[in-house]
């Protein structure tokens, strides 16, 4: 158990020895390379995330552009947020009237029939 333990540890310090030595004789160059390194990958890491999001806003883009054209003709417009502050219930207007009216229309369609069904049951 000892010899394991001493064994051990020679090595240990073998290697300490070894990286004190590295140290000194590179200089500063080590701890710089060390700080590029975690630069490289965090920039890797959020020109990842970059990639996934812009493409998900250019697929929405598309999506918010068709429906402001399907509501270009009802009274939607968004409030600036200090005519909000002076005036809380111009959000009402922000709610667009083509897409409450079908989803409220939508959704008494669907429910009508199956108040109905689980009565029946």
């Amino acid at each position: 158990m000892l010899n394991w333990l001493k064994e051990k540890c020679s090595k240990s310090v073998w290697h300490t020895l070894a990286m004190v030595i590295v140290i000194l004789l590179a200089g500063p160059e080590v701890m710089i390379s060390m700080e590029l390194m975690a630069l490289v990958e965090l920039l890797g890491a959020s020109t990842f995330v970059l990639l996934y999001v812009s493409g998900v806003k250019m697929f929405f883009a598309n999506v918010v552009n068709k429906f402001k054209a399907f509501e270009s003709y009802s009274v939607l417009f968004i409030p600036t947020l200090e005519s909000l502050k002076q005036m809380p219930f111009l959000m009402l207007h922000a709610i667009p009237e083509r897409s409450t009216s079908i989803l409220f229309i939508s959704f008494v369609t669907l429910t009508i029939p199956l108040i109905y069904l689980l009565k029946m049951v």
